[in-house]
C-alpha cells in the first residue's frame, strides 16, 4: 500500500514535468548469516530532486545479532542513471554509468566470513502487529514508536556520511533536504510489516528477523530494515 501510493505520486509528478521533491529510498534484503551477524543487501536510490537523473547504489551490510546495529559495510556498485537523452526524450531504462569509489566482491566476502546463504521466508508473523505506531506481539509491546526509529537508525545510519545533504553554493531550501537516517526528524513514521523474514537458531536463543517498511509522512524518505526479536530457548 505504501509503495503503491509513492509510485503513483512519482508518476504524476513525472507526467506533469514538475520538479519533484527529493526522495531517497533504501531497501534491505536478507542474504546470509553467521551465529553472530546477519548480512543484507542494501539498495539505495536517490532521485536528487529530479525527474531525469538519479543515483542507485548497492552495499553489503553487516548487522550484529546481539545489538541489531549495523557494524560494517562494503560498497558493491555505485551507479548514476540518466533517463533523458540529448534530444530530450524520456527513456526507461535509462543510461547507466559507474561512479567512482572502491567496490567489493559480495560472494567473496560472504565466503571469507563463513556466512550461510539465506532465503527470506515468505511468511507473515501473525502475532506481530502495529498499535498506535508501536510494534506489538499479541498484547506485548516490543518496540515503542521511538524504539522503531532507534532500531532503524542503528541499521541505516552506518551509511549516513556516504549520502550528505543535497547542498550547493547557491543553496537549497531546507525543506528540500531529506535525511532518512535522522532519528529526530519531525513527523511520524508510517510502517508496515513485510512477509520477508527468517528465524535463526543459536545455542541459547532463537532470533526472529522480521522486516519493516517505513516512510515519513512527507513521502521524502522510504526505507526498510529488520527488527530482531530474541527468545531464550533455556
Amino acid at each position: 500500500m505504501i509503495r503503491a501510493l509513492t509510485l503513483a505520486l512519482a508518476l504524476l509528478a513525472g507526467m506533469a514535468h514538475a520538479t519533484p521533491p527529493r526522495v531517497t529510498m533504501s531497501e534491505d534484503r536478507i542474504l546470509a548469516a553467521t551465529q553472530t551477524h546477519l548480512y543484507v543487501l542494501r539498495d539505495i536510490s536517490d532521485n536528487l530532486g529530479s525527474n531525469w537523473v538519479a543515483l542507485h547504489d548497492q552495499h553489503l551490510i553487516e548487522i550484529n545479532l546481539e545489538t541489531g546495529e549495523a557494524t560494517r559495510f562494503w560498497p558493491l556498485r555505485r551507479m548514476a542513471k540518466s533517463h533523458i537523452n540529448d534530444a530530450g526524450d524520456f527513456r526507461v531504462p535509462g543510461e547507466v554509468t559507474e561512479r567512482g569509489g572502491e567496490t567489493y566482491d559480495m560472494v567473496a566476502i560472504l565466503r571469507e566470513l563463513g556466512a550461510e546463504p539465506l532465503t527470506p521466508s515468505r511468511w507473515v508473523i501473525e502475532e506481530l502487529s502495529f498499535s498506535d505506531g508501536a510494534l506489538m506481539r499479541g498484547e506485548e509491546q516490543l518496540l515503542t514508536p521511538f524504539g522503531i526509529r532507534k532500531a532503524g537508525r542503528a541499521q541505516l545510519a552506518i551509511l549516513r556520511d556516504e549520502y550528505p545533504d543535497k547542498e550547493t553554493a547557491e543553496g537549497w531550501p531546507s525543506e528540500d533536504q531529506i535525511d532518512f537516517y535522522n532519528l529526530y526528524a519531525e513527523g511520524d513514521w508510517l510502517c508496515e510489516l513485510r512477509p520477508e523474514g527468517q528465524t535463526l537458531f543459536r545455542a541459547q536463543d532463537r532470533v526472529t528477523v522480521t522486516k519493516l517498511y517505513c516512510e515519513d509522512t512527507e513521502l521524502a524518505g522510504i526505507w526498510s530494515f529488520h527488527v530482531l526479536i530474541k527468545d531464550n530457548l533455556e
